[in-house]
């Protein structure tokens, strides 16, 4: 194998594992790509107050159900003396909180609590609902019921020429507001629009089309007293459509699917059951702090959130190093800048984050400049390599503390800066400068340590931006992608701008 051609692979392997695990936060997690945003959750809370008469005492209440694609977190139960079962239908998809008490007596009153992420017109129903449905024994069972539904069906197979005209038919024929003598036969007496729901869940069963009736409720504002609702939940052909009876909300949650209540109970009086919904703001480190999310390795090996504050804020800072030097390559590579030593410039916009670019950028000049006299005047006493190093470094010391001694009583907060501004590299960018201004040129030198400034200045712009330093921090698992990049920039040998403009002669 060619190393262009391994190289090549090595950076699109590096590209799809990073962009998998971008894309895995994104998509499966909603984590907010941009700094400051944050998914909106909604606080769930059934509360059931009841009064016990000192007889055995039986409550079953739906809890949000557990559907693939929807994570429940951070349920919270207040059942007081009361025993606590949970129990799961895999048929249906349901959850049941159960609770039991032999003779309570008195007033009681039992609580849930959950965060709802909420569901909208595009969200994919469960595979259950997509398999074809199982054709039993009819669903209606009298004699008048079957001969109604056998006249009924007649009518809507002959107006319909597929499954989708077949539903709509349907549901328009039993929502209307004057029913066939056939409709009203097999309508059941339940309440509201559940008895409608029921019988088009039916029709559909019957004629091969998965179908189900979902419970739950809108999410449009604060409620202490939210209404339940129910919708027709089915998949024709490929397709997921929900019918709600009174317009479709944009954002709603399914609680529990079927015709019962939310909470049946035994042996209690004066039941009272309260809903109550409240919006928030769910952060990124919320979000991966989930079930769902701790479950996931490649999530969790991407995630800095775990760690102390300050070590938080140190990776904050270094995550965004390969930014620069990303940007450092392409220059370089693409552009032809030349610059002081391979990543100086990266150094010093790291340097910039203390002082700000533009009292950086005069700092830095005033500094070498200054440096650079001492620099060549050492030069006459013939010193060696390290102690010369040495004499520069403490001269830089020096001018750093004069400077901030002469502005401490000033507004300006130079002072703070200059202690800050790291003063090896300042040194070594000196010596680097002096060697450049000795072996080729004055002009060279001047060049470089410009060119250097300019990426350093670029560089400070790029990793100082909050979208990039947030991407960085949030989003390690782009640092193969950056790597990609540069495996593949390593491979390019073709002309720089600055040659272009070179040999523009040449060119023509």
């Amino acid at each position: 194998m060619s190393s262009a051609l391994h190289t090549t692979l090595l950076a699109v392997f590096l590209f799809l594992v990073g962009l998998l695990v971008f894309f895995n936060k994104v998509f499966n997690y909603e984590y907010p790509v941009f700094p400051g945003d944050s998914r909106t959750v909604w606080n769930f809370e059934v509360l059931v107050e009841f009064v016990a008469d000192n007889r055995p005492v039986r409550i079953e209440a739906f809890l949000p159900a557990q559907v693939e694609g929807r994570d429940i977190a951070d349920e919270q139960f207040y059942s007081g003396p009361f025993g606590l079962r949970i129990r799961r239908n895999d048929i249906t998809d349901n959850r049941t909180a159960v609770w039991t008490y032999r003779y309570p007596e008195g007033a009681k009153v039992l609580r849930y609590r959950t965060t709802l992420v909420e569901e909208g017109r595009d969200t994919p129903l469960p595979d259950i609902v997509r398999q074809p449905p199982q054709r039993g024994q009819s669903a209606f069972t009298t004699e008048l019921e079957q001969q109604a539904f056998i006249v009924w069906l007649a009518e809507l197979r002959r107006q319909s020429v597929d499954k989708v005209s077949f539903a709509e038919l349907t549901l328009q024929s039993v929502f209307s507001s004057a029913l066939s003598n056939e409709i009203e036969a097999l309508i059941e007496p339940l309440p509201g629009a559940l008895g409608r729901l029921e019988l088009v869940r039916k029709v559909f069963v019957n004629q091969g089309i998965s179908a189900r009736i979902a419970n739950g409720v809108i999410l449009d504002d604060p409620r202490r007293r939210a209404e339940t609702m129910s919708w027709l939940e089915y998949h024709i052909e490929g397709q997921d459509f929900r019918y709600f009876v009174s317009g479709t909300p944009s954002k709603f949650f399914a609680i529990w699917y079927g015709k019962d209540e939310l909470v049946e109970a035994a042996g209690i009086s004066e039941l009272s059951t309260l809903i109550s919904l409240q919006p928030a703001r769910f952060s990124g480190s919320s979000i991966l702090s989930t079930p769902a999310a701790r479950d996931d390795f490649m999530v969790q090996a991407f995630n800095y959130d775990r760690l102390p504050l300050t070590t938080q804020l140190v990776y904050r800072v270094l995550l965004t190093i390969p930014i620069g030097i990303l940007l450092l390559v392409v220059l370089r590579q693409f552009v032809g800048i030349q610059t002081l030593g391979t990543f100086m410039p990266v150094l010093i916009g790291i340097a910039f984050r203390e002082t700000a670019l533009l009292t950086g950028l005069l700092l830095f000049s005033s500094l070498i400049a200054l440096g650079l006299m001492l620099r060549f005047y050492l030069e006459r006493l013939k010193l060696l390599l390290v102690p010369r190093l040495a004499v520069v470094l403490v001269f830089i010391v020096l001018c750093m503390a004069f400077i901030t001694g002469i502005t401490a009583d000033t507004d300006v907060k130079i002072g703070l800066s200059v202690s800050l501004f790291p003063m090896v590299i300042i040194t070594m960018t000196i010596e680097r400068m002096s060697i450049v201004w000795e072996e080729y040129s004055s002009v060279e030198a001047i060049k470089q340590g410009v060119g250097s400034l300019v990426v350093a200045s670029l560089a400070y712009l790029v990793m100082s931006n909050n979208q990039v330093e947030y991407m960085m921090f949030n989003f390690p698992e782009l640092l193969l992608v950056i790597m990609g990049f540069c495996l593949l920039i390593g491979r390019y040998m073709g002309l720089r701008l600055s040659e272009v403009w070179r040999f523009r002669d040449l060119i023509k």
